[in-house]
């Protein structure tokens, strides 16, 4: 985790969720590992927490819009309906509730690397293949 970042906002999610009966400890809780280029050398913190992968200090931007929409308080990184409606929220605060293939596009990249930054267009790029495919299935299954 970038220390000057995300490490006081994760102590904060660990023990609000402690004190909410959460069976978490600090030391134990899966995150992310900082991501290497192809020379070996780190390009990132790593550090993202869950199925979601938010990084500490933007899941704190979003707890109580995730907390109000699903009812738990205080919502879990860790938990899939928090994390996935999390997940939610922040494509549709990065432009993809304009609902177009572009729009959809940019989100995904912002979600990866937190900005537009088309050294990262892979991700996008394979985000949106995923999402054709599940429409295609859904299509297919819509007609049986």
């Amino acid at each position: 985790m970038k220390p000057s970042r995300d490490w006081e906002p994760f102590i904060k999610i660990i023990k609000e969720l402690q004190e909410a009966g959460y069976p978490y400890k600090i030391d134990e809780m899966p995150v992310s590992c900082p991501m290497r280029d192809r020379y070996g050398n780190y390009i990132g913190w790593g550090g993202a927490m869950g199925p979601a992968q938010f990084l500490p200090s933007t899941w704190l931007l979003y707890k109580d819009r995730i907390a109000k929409l699903t009812g738990h308080y205080p919502p879990s990184p860790w938990n899939l309906q928090d994390a996935f409606v999390a997940c939610a929220l922040l494509l549709k605060d990065n432009g993809a509730k304009k609902g177009d293939f572009r729009s959809e596009w940019r989100a995904a990249l912002k979600y990866f690397c937190g900005r537009i930054n088309y050294r990262f267009r892979f991700y996008a790029d394979s985000v949106m293949n995923l999402a054709r495919k599940y429409e295609e299935e859904i299509r297919i299954l819509k007609n049986q």
